[in-house]
């Protein structure tokens, strides 16, 4: 029986018997949840007025929230809507929760969709940068994280560095994010960059 020893450390038996600690997890999740439903009802709301913008095809798919457990060995929870996805095209934002690092807000763009907005996307350099934004540097579009390998904030780029990132791969994502100790104003920061992103490229 030797083979199936497992040895555990002081700390990892204290976690072991806390039950409250998972007890706690699953409240935060789910009032994580409860908000981005309330989002995407606001979100919905706003489509379903027609205004302006919110004709475009890409709403046609209804939005999707999904939790999963294991981004870098954390749970986290996604709002998509848009969700236009396949193995090409795709304009997706994307709100998320990351536990134990932050909430984000993402556009990305691929294929067809990439091709038709890349242009204001590049034209809103100077506001992307004065509003914060980051650029994805990665070659990997799945890749969330805000690692200075994956994204680099637009503000520290000059704007011929910016365009040379809008055009060098396939995709194109453009993101922000805000601490989770910025929690009670979650909802209004998504919403309001959801709202901005949507702008800069259907407005």
């Amino acid at each position: 029986m030797e083979e199936a020893k497992i040895h555990f450390s002081r700390s990892e038996m204290e976690l072991m018997n806390d039950a409250d600690i998972i007890l706690t997890k699953n409240v935060v999740l789910h009032k994580i949840k409860v908000m981005l439903e309330g989002l995407q009802n606001v979100m919905t709301y706003e489509v379903q007025k027609g205004r302006s913008f919110y004709t475009h095809p890409v709403f046609d798919p209804s939005p999707k929230i999904s939790r999963g457990e294991n981004y870098m060995g954390l749970p986290y929870l996604v709002l998509d809507y848009p969700r236009q996805f396949d193995s090409v095209n795709i304009f997706a934002l994307r709100s998320m929760f990351w536990w134990g690092n932050y909430f984000s807000s993402t556009l990305q763009l691929a294929g067809d969709y990439k091709t038709e907005f890349v242009g204001k996307i590049e034209d809103a350099y100077q506001s992307l940068s004065d509003n914060k934004y980051f650029i994805s540097v990665n070659e990997d579009p799945w890749q969330h994280h805000f690692d200075e390998e994956n994204y680099l904030r637009i503000d520290t780029l000059d704007p011929e560095e910016f365009t040379n990132y809008c055009y060098q791969y396939d995709h194109i994502k453009i993101a922000a994010k805000w601490p989770l100790w910025d929690a009670h104003f979650a909802a209004e920061n998504l919403f309001d960059s959801w709202n901005y992103l949507l702008k800069v490229c259907l407005d």
